[in-house]
């Protein structure tokens, strides 16, 4: 954050939306960089901050993942995850901080239930308001209508969306393998069953559809932001 605090102290008489963008670092394939969660987060972070006049937080760029298996990823506990959460929600509403939103761009049920349950901890205590979501949570809303019906990570929606975020870092080998699974089984080494890191095909990507799909999502957000917040 690049504010002073004098500065924070006069932004916070006005009661503003405060911004939690949570990534992770993980693989995603051969293609996209480990920074791929993160980096969708803080682009929707700053297009609702943006029409809020909203403040955005430092990016947390760790989360919980299955993917720790492949080299580079870096997974944190559910505990660590949830303390790092409740840690921030305590010191920004101990601040007055009344209206949160936490926009998570990796989206694995574990991790999202670290952010929730810490959110949840915060209201026992705070009369606050606090919004929690993945950004993948509307993006997948388009499944069976611009993409196909399985595309999930690494795939058409998140390549085309890295190819209109940041162009310049998505590789241009896109390989995708799925190998036979037991259903229901728990597993340790997804790379297994995922031979290249990507749980879909990305082929058919492209910089203008992922263009459609950050308008999507940005719109859909922001008219359930306004809705939630009152603004």
């Amino acid at each position: 954050m690049d504010l002073t605090y004098p500065e924070i102290e006069e932004r916070l008489k006005h009661d503003p939306l405060v911004i939690l963008p949570i990534g992770s670092t993980e693989e995603h394939g051969h293609h996209l960089p480990l920074s791929s969660d993160s980096l969708q987060a803080i682009y929707v972070a700053e297009k609702i901050a943006e029409k809020s006049n909203g403040l955005i937080l430092p990016p947390i760029y760790y989360g919980y993942t299955e993917l720790d298996d492949f080299k580079g990823t870096i997974s944190i506990s559910f505990e660590t995850l949830y303390n790092l959460v409740y840690d921030i929600l305590k010191e920004i509403t101990d601040d007055g901080v009344k209206k949160i939103l936490i926009i998570s761009g990796h989206a694995s049920s574990l991790h999202m239930g670290a952010i929730r349950y810490a959110a949840r901890k915060i209201l026992d205590k705070k009369d606050v308001k606090i919004m929690v979501l993945s950004d993948y949570d509307i993006a997948y809303e388009l499944r069976a209508k611009l993409v196909p019906e399985n595309d999930s990570h690494a795939g058409i929606i998140e390549t085309s969306r890295m190819l209109h975020i940041r162009e310049d870092l998505v590789k241009k080998n896109w390989i995708f393998e799925k190998n036979p699974d037991k259903k229901y089984m728990v597993t340790r080494k997804y790379r297994e069953i995922y031979t290249y890191g990507t749980l879909s095909d990305p082929n058919g990507a492209s910089k203008e559809l992922g263009e459609k799909i950050d308008e999507y999502v940005i719109e859909k957000l922001w008219s359930i932001v306004k809705d939630n917040f009152s603004l």
